[in-house]
Formats: structure tokens, C-alpha cells, sequence
């Protein structure tokens, strides 16, 4: 939804973003054309979440790796390359504590007894704490202490391919990267070099770079990546939420209760 949408979009009120992110809608366009955008925070988050600890448990377990040696195969005896380690009392850096990272947080420490480690500017030490988080400041340090990174913040320019060859070299050689964000925070040709000389042990990735993804992409080739079709968000529960939400803050913005939706362009709200 670009600056061409919007100007030609005469008697446009409101765009709603089915989900958190807004990257695919142009906001200052939107702002320039007194449209407000409004989104669907949390709505996903336990759906994301969750999705994020299957994929830890699918890596670590090499869940796939099995099933594909068994049904495929019929390789029963192919279990004997999937020893694979346990999640308990292993250390996760979440890169982004929002709601999708604190509901993570939640579950790696309670159902794991893992050890989180959490990166986030926006979120106080404090606050972290409460979650029985430890904040770490430095990028680094996270990358360097954790079994598990998962990537939980939005797009912006700042951190596109924030996942490069400098950022994999800090990785443990045994430890996985999940991305359940979005693609353009990775390096896929990093990425790719990382996992087949086995610089990290695998990934899970259930965004690409490019969506959708071309048929030939490197990293399909390589045993130690699972990859899903950008479906954190789809289960049931969370599209049923953010429909709801959605449907309800474009009501409350021709209602003129604009002040009661998910507004992302707020300075708006001032004018209307």
C-alpha cells in the first residue's frame, strides 16, 4: 500500500494492517494523505510464540530430518544421526522483547527452565526482571551466550541483514537461529556459508527474504534448515483475533472514535 494507492484513494479513512507489522504499508504516505493505519498488537503473539518453541524443539530434535528419513527413505535406522540435545536449562536470546518476545520469555523459562537472555532498547532492565529476563545492551553478548537466538522485533531499516557473517561468526557452533519476523533481517548467502560449514548447527526460519521464495533458494538444499510458508500467525486463534480487532478499529475510526483504535500514525489523532 504505497504513495501511488493512497494518492489516486480519494475517500480513504483507515487502512488495518491484518497482523503487527506495517512494512508493506507506506505510513508516512498514509500520514501525508491523512489516512490512519492501524494494526493488531498481541493479537498473534501467543500464536508466534508458540510457533517459535515448536521450531526450537523440531531443530534441536531433528524432528524433520526423521520424519523425512523414515517416510521417504524408509531409512528406520537413519535415528541413529538424529541425537539431538534438550531445550532444559539451555540459554535463549530473544532480539526484541514485545509480546511476542515476553509470551516467549514466559514459556522458555517456565516450561524449560531455560536461562533468557533479552535485547530490546524500548524495555527496561526492570521490566525485564519482572519477566525473569536478563537484558543484555550489547548485540553481541547476546549472540555469543545463547543456545537458541530467536529474532521477535520488527523490520526497520537499521537492521536490514543485521544477521551478517560478523553477527554468525559470534554464534556457538551448536547453537540454532529461528526468524519468525521477517526475511530482510537476514543475509540468506551469510546464512547459507554459516549453516553448510556447519559455523552454526541450523535454523528455522519461517520468513524469507523474498516472498515467495524463488524455487532454486540455496538454503532449501541443505539438511540443517527447516523453513514454513510465513505461517506464525496462522492458527486459528490468531486469525480469528486479528480479524476482530481489525474489523473493530475500522469502525471506531468512520465512527470518529478514532482514539480508541490500534493507531500507528497517532500524530493524526491530534487533527481529526
Amino acid at each position: 500500500i504505497d504513495e501511488y494507492i493512497f494518492s489516486k484513494a480519494k475517500r480513504l479513512k483507515v487502512v488495518a494492517s491484518h497482523g503487527v507489522g506495517t512494512d508493506h504499508i507506506d505510513v508516512d504516505a498514509a500520514t501525508k494523505h491523512n489516512v490512519l493505519v492501524v494494526n493488531t498488537p498481541g493479537a498473534n503473539a501467543e500464536s508466534v510464540a508458540e510457533m517459535v518453541v515448536g521450531m526450537m524443539i523440531a531443530l534441536s530434535r531433528k524432528i524433520v530430518a526423521g520424519d523425512i528419513a523414515l517416510r521417504v527413505n524408509k531409512d528406520f535406522y537413519y535415528r541413529n544421526n538424529c541425537i539431538g540435545s534438550d531445550l532444559f536449562k539451555k540459554t535463549i536470546g530473544i532480539f526484541g522483547m514485545g509480546q511476542i518476545g515476553q509470551r516467549l520469555a514466559r514459556i522458555c523459562s517456565m516450561g524449560f527452565s531455560m536461562k533468557v537472555l533479552g535485547y530490546d532498547p524500548y524495555v527496561s532492565a526492570k521490566k525485564m526482571l519482572e519477566m525473569n529476563v536478563t537484558k543484555v545492551n550489547k548485540i553481541e553478548d547476546l549472540v555469543s551466550n545463547s543456545d537458541y537466538i530467536s529474532l521477535n522485533c520488527p523490520y526497520f531499516e537499521e537492521l536490514h541483514k543485521m544477521v551478517n557473517e560478523d553477527f554468525l561468526k559470534l554464534m556457538k557452533p551448536s547453537a540454532f537461529l529461528i526468524n519468525c519476523a521477517r526475511g530482510q533481517l537476514i543475509d540468506e548467502q551469510a546464512l547459507y556459508n554459516a549453516l553448510k560449514n556447519k559455523t552454526i548447527a541450523g535454523a528455522a526460519l519461517d520468513v524469507l527474504y523474498e516472498e515467495p521464495p524463488k524455487p532454486d533458494n540455496p538454503l532449501f538444499t541443505l539438511p540443517n534448515v527447516i523453513t514454513t510458508p510465513h505461517i506464525a500467525a496462522y492458527a486459528k486463534d490468531s486469525i480469528d483475533n486479528m480479524s476482530l480487532i481489525s474489523a473493530l478499529d475500522v469502525l471506531h475510526v468512520l465512527n470518529g472514535n478514532a482514539e480508541k483504535a490500534h493507531v500507528v500514525n497517532k500524530e493524526l489523532l491530534t487533527s481529526l
